[in-house]
C-alpha cells in the first residue's frame, strides 16, 4: 500500500439504504477497504432494519457481513433500543416513521464527542442527508454513488457500471445521486482532499 493510503478511518453507515443497495450488489466488502484500519459504525436501528426480515436475501447478506466482521463493526445503541428489542419479540408493536432519522441525529450527535482525530465518512444513499448537513467539522459526507466512482478509479478490474447494474437489478429504484461534502481537517485547517478515499481503496477486485 502506497504511504498516501488512509491508516484509520471511521466510516459511519446511519442509512440502511446503502446496506441494502451493496448487498443486492454482492458489493458490501467494499466497506472494509476505505483504510488499512476500519471502524464501521452502524446504530441499532439500521440493524433492525436490515437484518430484521430473514426471509430477504439482502437481509441474510447482511447479517452474515456483520457476524463475520463484528472485530470492525460497532452497533451504536440510541434511544429506540429497547422498542426494537420489543418489538423483535412482538411483530405487531408499532414503530416510529421517523424512526431512523431520529436515530441519526443522534448517532451524529454521539461522533460529536469521538476522537475528532480519527477521519470520519458518513456513506449515505438518502437525500436526507444533503438536505440535514449539520456535522462536526471532521466529517465527511459521501453518496453511495460518489464512493462506487471512487472504486472505479481506484481498483484495477471494477466498474461503476458493472457495479450499479448489478445493484439495479433488482434494487432498481436506488438512489444514485452523486454528492461528495469533505469536512475541515481541525488539525491543518484545510478540507478533507477526498483523493485519500481513491487511494485507500485497495487492491484489485471487491
Amino acid at each position: 500500500m502506497s504511504g498516501n493510503t488512509l491508516k484509520e478511518v471511521r466510516l459511519v453507515v446511519p442509512d440502511s439504504g446503502v446496506l441494502i443497495s451493496l448487498a443486492h450488489g454482492d458489493l458490501l466488502g467494499l466497506l472494509k477497504r476505505v483504510a488499512e484500519n476500519v471502524q464501521l459504525c452502524i446504530t441499532d436501528v439500521v440493524e433492525y432494519e436490515v437484518t430484521g426480515n430473514q426471509g430477504l436475501s439482502d437481509a441474510k447478506k447482511i447479517t452474515q457481513f456483520l457476524e463475520d466482521n463484528r472485530d470492525i463493526v460497532s452497533i451504536e445503541k440510541t434511544g429506540f433500543g429497547d422498542l426494537i428489542e420489543a418489538k423483535r419479540k412482538n411483530s405487531s408493536i408499532p414503530i416510529p416513521k421517523d424512526m431512523g432519522e431520529l436515530s441519526i441525529y443522534g448517532l451524529i450527535n454521539n461522533i460529536r464527542s469521538d476522537d475528532p482525530g480519527v477521519p470520519t465518512l458518513v456513506l449515505f444513499e438518502d437525500n436526507w442527508f444533503i438536505k440535514n448537513q449539520s456535522r462536526p467539522s471532521m466529517i465527511h459526507l459521501l453518496s453511495l454513488s460518489a464512493f462506487l466512482k471512487y472504486a472505479e478509479e481506484s481498483i484495477e478490474g471494477f466498474s461503476y457500471q458493472d457495479a450499479v447494474a448489478a445493484i439495479t437489478k433488482t434494487r432498481p429504484l436506488v438512489n444514485l445521486i452523486a454528492f461528495d461534502s469533505p469536512g475541515e481537517n481541525q488539525f491543518e485547517s484545510t478540507q478533507t482532499d477526498p483523493s485519500p478515499v481513491r487511494r485507500a481503496l485497495k487492491g484489485p477486485g471487491i
